[in-house]
């Protein structure tokens, strides 16, 4: 029985692996497409772009369609999910557009970095259809529903309800989290500040310098110097230069949030994880997305502050320090999509209380 179960369950594994190359494969084709018409820039690759990009957007949402075709999934969700696909195909063909217009000798180190990170979430879209269709199988919903149950009765550490779901956690998992959150965080900043990622201190000082000149006509210009510390800086016309760094682009604060949101440990009980991976990646793509904007938006505010007339050292420290608090409303996010980070810290509470309590009882059992 178990060699017959195997055996079908192999074709559903393969036509998963076969859909996830064909999402991958359109999303690698519409980079190709963005990247030779923006180095051609020619009246065909303009007619390529209005004829190609639609034509792929189709065979991405039509695999989207068969794939989900015939399983129960609602029609929100099916839309939903191949607006996901289309705004993923979508960066993909920016990516590159953008990079024959770089100047950084690492910009194709841009796609190195972006193109799997894609592709990556090709694969957890994919994850989140499988959730849909196993959503729509009741029987064997409510059959892991009582096998997680009874293991949960097993455990003698706290549990803690929220919201309809249980939080009880290994104490390893926390023990990673302390370790492994603030050592990922370091380790993304520090791949950042290497050299060959300085293709994103070029987009944060155009995509600056564009809505500079764009609000305030100010003639802002950058300058690329390839060679030592800094390579891009702000010329301010009557005010001098301000010269750019990694600290700049905002990527400390993703990097916090990023270790945070990966380490974030997983509950004991499968129904609470079921989406879980889904959660994550929503909380990361959005809280990276934010931080980006409003050090974008932070950078605006500084430059014309000082264009004006004020004072660097006066601006640029307190604007900087009022920026982190949008921090606070990432913190909101997290706990309307992780609770798990939030609810893990108050399990160690009622962990050290249990044991406390614990101990106090032997003793007087002992006197």
């Amino acid at each position: 029985m178990e060699h017959k179960k195997k055996n079908q369950g192999s074709p559903k594994y393969l036509k998963i692996i076969a859909y996830f190359a064909g999402f991958s494969g359109i999303l690698f084709l519409t980079f190709f497409i963005g990247y030779y018409i923006s180095l051609s820039y020619s009246s065909i690759g303009i007619i390529l772009t209005i004829f190609l990009i639609p034509v792929l957007l189709t065979l991405n949402n039509l695999l989207v369609y068969l794939f989900m075709k015939k399983k129960g999934i609602t029609r929100k969700h099916k839309i939903i999910i191949s607006i996901y696909f289309s705004i993923n195909q979508i960066f993909s063909f920016i990516i590159g557009l953008t990079i024959p217009l770089m100047e950084s000798i690492s910009r194709n180190n841009y796609a190195l970095v972006m193109l799997p990170l894609l592709v990556l979430i090709n694969y957890i879209l994919i994850r989140r259809i499988l959730y849909y269709m196993e959503q729509e199988n009741t029987n064997l919903t409510n059959r892991e529903n009582n096998n997680t149950d009874l293991e949960l009765e097993t455990i003698k550490r706290p549990i803690i309800e929220f919201e309809g779901k249980k939080y009880t956690y290994s104490p390893y998992s926390l023990l990673l989290l302390a370790i492994g959150a603030p050592l990922l965080a370091l380790a993304i900043y520090f791949f950042f500040d290497w050299e060959i990622n300085y293709w994103l201190h070029e987009l944060v000082v155009k995509q600056t310098t564009f809505l500079l000149n764009s609000l305030f006509n100010m003639g802002v210009s950058n300058s690329y110097l390839p060679q030592g510390s800094y390579h891009w800086n702000f010329n301010i016309p009557s005010r001098g230069t301000i010269y750019f760094e990694t600290f700049c682009t905002g990527i400390q604060a993703i990097c916090i949030f990023a270790g945070i949101i990966f380490f974030t440990p997983h509950s004991k009980d499968r129904r609470t994880n079921r989406d879980i991976i889904w959660r994550k990646t929503k909380s990361l793509i959005i809280s990276s997305a934010i931080f980006y904007l409003v050090n974008i938006l932070r950078m605006v505010i500084q430059i014309y502050l000082y264009y004006i007339g004020y004072a660097w050292s006066d601006i640029h420290y307190s604007i900087s320090a009022a920026s982190s608090f949008i921090a606070a409303i990432i913190v909101l996010l997290l706990h309307k999509w992780i609770p798990e980070f939030i609810i893990s810290l108050i399990w160690v509470y009622s962990l050290i209380k249990q044991k406390v309590k614990k101990n106090s009882e032997n003793t007087k059992k002992n006197i």
